[in-house]
């Protein structure tokens, strides 16, 4: 070990012992109440100091004491930034791994939900969505975005919910929760039309029928291009234009008119995720499912025509009538 290390590695020794000092009480020297001030002030130079000396689990461990004893001084905010410091430090390869960066940071969000930082809340709560998603748990992470524009919603900071639907839907999309993401785009399109962002919000509309057609939900994305609110200039933008199109070209299935307007410009303007299903959209081939179909039922028809023909009976011969006459 490095005398730099050392020498931090003794130093946040020497915090904690004093940390622990100020938490005593003594008769002796009038001291009847812990003090919680001091204690927090020593853990948090002791974290710092464990750090210094890539002790990370003990340093994890004196963030979440320093965060304990500014609870009880009900200094949520600074709570919240040590449980966050905690999280940060768990967080990828660090102690624990994400799991634990989780708890640390449930625990930061609620101290700062409850001092009225809720900024800081959503971005620690997108955070964990993201490691909630790279972890696999889709339906955690679902909860934690709903959980962010919940929190964006109480505090009416409409300029910010904007950016954390774009998240959540480029995340559904990316889930394949298709019902879920139109439900998103919805809330979204309501966002963007009550801050008159009537560009924006006629770019979601079509980004609705792309994710029905996707499915080859042509009824859905029809209806998704006749949206419940009035959206100012939508009937006469280019997206509704080239959306009601498509849908016409997807119900007649003209394959050749839906490629060559899914060549059109406003499909790159989509959100990133929603655009990659935009080129991979393509009209049914019922045709050829019917040809295949019907060389499968053709088959099957011939085999069981050949499983039922009779078999000839062989010739009886005069050896064997006589045979059986003895």
């Amino acid at each position: 070990m490095a005398a730099g290390t050392m020498a931090a590695a003794r130093e946040a020794k020497e915090h904690m012992a004093l940390a622990e000092k100020a938490l005593k009480t003594s008769w002796i020297g009038l001291k009847f109440a812990p003090d919680h001030l001091s204690a927090s002030m020593e853990f948090a130079n002791a974290a710092t100091k464990f750090r210094s000396a890539n002790m990370m689990e003990y340093a994890v461990a004196a963030w979440v004491r320093s965060a304990e004893m500014k609870e009880k001084l009900s200094d949520l905010f600074g709570a919240g930034r040590a449980y966050e410091s905690a999280g940060a430090i768990c967080d990828g390869t660090g102690p624990g791994g994400p799991k634990a960066a989780a708890k640390n940071w449930e625990k930061a969000i609620r101290c700062f939900r409850l001092c009225a930082k809720g900024d800081i809340a959503a971005k620690l709560i997108l955070k964990r969505a993201e490691s909630l998603e790279k972890d696999g748990d889709v339906d955690g992470a679902k909860v934690a975005f709903e959980e962010a524009i919940e929190v964006f919603k109480e505090d009416e900071k409409d300029y910010q919910l904007g950016d954390v639907y774009k998240q959540y839907i480029g995340f559904l999309v990316r889930s394949n929760r298709v019902d879920d993401t139109a439900k998103a785009m919805d809330g979204h399109v309501e966002i963007l039309v009550r801050n008159k962002h009537y560009p924006f919000a006629h770019k979601e509309l079509l980004a609705k029928a792309v994710l029905f057609l996707s499915v080859q939900d042509v009824v859905r994305a029809d209806q998704a291009l006749q949206p419940g609110i009035a959206v100012e200039g939508w009937f006469m933008s280019k997206e509704s234009q080239v959306g009601s199109e498509l849908v016409e070209a997807f119900q007649a299935h003209d394959a050749e008119n839906a490629e060559r307007l899914l060549k059109e410009q406003v499909f790159t303007f989509l959100q990133v995720e929603v655009a990659r299903l935009a080129k991979k959209l393509k009209v049914p081939d019922f045709g050829a499912q019917a040809a295949a179909g019907s060389a499968g039922v053709a088959a099957t028809s011939g085999a069981r025509a050949t499983a039922a023909a009779p078999v000839a009976a062989e010739p009886v011969t005069a050896a064997d009538m006589a045979e059986m006459l003895m």
